[in-house]
């Protein structure tokens, strides 16, 4: 596992050269990071970020240098050892946050700072129109996807308030409008087919998946075929299905993915139901009868 260490004293007033809220001084001192490499290089992303989630910015503001980091960030990433779900502890060892966990939660906290600050402020704002809006959504999904992904293939726990912050976004959507459940006619969240409903459903299947032991190839094979059965999922009221036994709840008060319902729902809750695909369920059965098989071997 990657560790961050602390920058040496000779490096420590390089990473101030340029200040933090200074648009075009970011973009310099993330052109000077290409030549570097990623173990030099990453100390002080980490930094910027992490102090940049502390300041008090214009939305504006926040959202250009969101644009500017994203990029260096993904290549970091792509640069750092890639979790090995053939491994029991998924190639790493230790415990706490990889560097790739590290980068993922910064830049998910800051996007959804962001996304708060554009609609707290959508009336008297110019950058708080529906495109930036919808670019900071994405990303925002995008990135709670990395990090529930990553713990499922390194077999490690997400960041705390990762589910928490995911539900509380969707509830969020739900109220505001952006998401119609329940509903004969199919929305999407944004006319260009962003469709929030299933990338949070695809999240609760990777989840529940991580949650019952799936690893290994089936997890692999999880990834490819989880948009789909997303799609052919569905998220209902508790109050249609009381009386019944071994339902998926989705709790969206509490910090976890969603669970089975060992007995039968005797009253509602604050959430939703997901009636899952069937294909769904039958590969989840298959897929850790596979793990289980593998790790008794």
């Amino acid at each position: 596992m990657m560790t961050i260490t602390p920058p040496s004293t000779e490096r420590r007033q390089d990473w101030k050269l340029q200040a933090l809220d200074d648009v075009a001084g970011t973009a310099d001192w993330l052109s000077a990071q290409r030549s570097m490499d990623v173990r030099d290089a990453l100390p002080a992303l980490v930094l910027r970020l992490d102090r940049l989630r502390e300041l008090e910015l214009e939305p504006g503001t926040r959202l250009e240098l969101m644009r500017l980091y994203k990029r260096p960030v993904l290549k970091a990433c792509a640069a750092l050892p890639n979790p090995d779900p053939q491994a029991p502890d998924g190639g790493f060892g230790g415990t706490g946050l990889t560097a790739e966990q590290r980068l993922d939660w910064l830049m998910r906290v800051n996007l959804g700072q962001l996304f708060q600050e554009l609609d707290r402020k959508r009336y008297r704002c110019a950058a708080a129109t529906e495109d930036n809006r919808q670019w900071v959504l994405r990303n925002l999904f995008k990135f709670l996807r990395r990090q529930i992904r990553y713990a499922m293939l390194a077999r490690r726990p997400c960041p705390r308030q990762t589910w928490q912050d995911l539900h509380d976004l969707f509830v969020y959507l739900v109220i505001r409008g952006n998401v119609q459940l329940d509903s004969a006619v199919h929305v999407d969240a944004f006319d260009d087919g962003f469709d929030a409903e299933s990338e949070y459903k695809r999240l609760l299947l990777l989840g529940y998946a991580q949650a019952c032991g799936l690893a290994g190839q089936p997890a692999l094979d999880l990834l490819q075929k989880a948009p789909e059965w997303a799609r052919r999922s569905r998220l209902s009221d508790p109050g249609a299905h009381l009386g019944l036994f071994k339902l998926m709840l989705v709790e969206v008060s509490h910090d976890r993915p969603m669970r089975i319902n060992d007995g039968s729902l005797r009253e509602g809750f604050r959430g939703w139901v997901l009636l899952p695909a069937d294909a769904f369920i039958q590969f989840i059965q298959h897929g850790t009868r596979r793990s289980r098989a593998r790790n008794a071997a």
